[in-house]
């Protein structure tokens, strides 16, 4: 039994780490395509509606497996985040049950507004505004809520 919870245990974080990588690439995309817009003057297409679409629902999948792996994390895997004895003092032990999911939830929380902000918009230049202001903010948080695993 215990070897089944394990194997489901390692999927779900291998597809957790794939839509990562699928999250960056597009977001880089997304990135690029706003800034040449802006400049450019060019009008916001269905393909850039479809790539905003696509990094939400990354997001939101991000959010599905990421839960999944947290719940995980007080069973028989040999993960031992969640104990309450100094788990607040120990910055190690706090990241993941607590700061982790706190900052992905804010970030989610802030594309969706960048998400809802440009389709409401009704010119070009906005809707790419909105795109690259709350999804790079969005994608500051989460590069910020990562690297505190090696800063901290």
């Amino acid at each position: 039994m215990i070897m089944d919870l394990q194997g489901g245990f390692y999927v779900i974080k291998i597809l957790h780490y794939i839509i990562s990588a699928t999250f960056l690439i597009i977001a880089v995309i997304l990135i690029s395509r706003s800034i040449t817009g802006i400049v450019k003057k060019l009008k916001y297409s269905f393909f850039d509606r479809f790539l905003s679409l696509i990094f939400i629902i990354n997001l939101y999948l991000q959010l599905i497996f990421g839960l999944i792996l947290f719940s995980n994390l007080g069973s028989s895997l040999g993960y031992d985040y969640v104990s309450a004895d100094g788990t607040v003092k120990m910055v190690s032990k706090r990241f993941w049950p607590i700061e982790h999911i706190a900052l992905m939830i804010f970030a989610l929380l802030i594309a969706n507004l960048g998400f809802i902000f440009s389709n409401k918009s009704q010119e070009s230049k906005s809707k790419y505004r909105n795109v690259l202001v709350y999804y790079c903010l969005a994608i500051v948080i989460i590069a910020y809520s990562l690297s505190s695993i090696y800063l901290f």
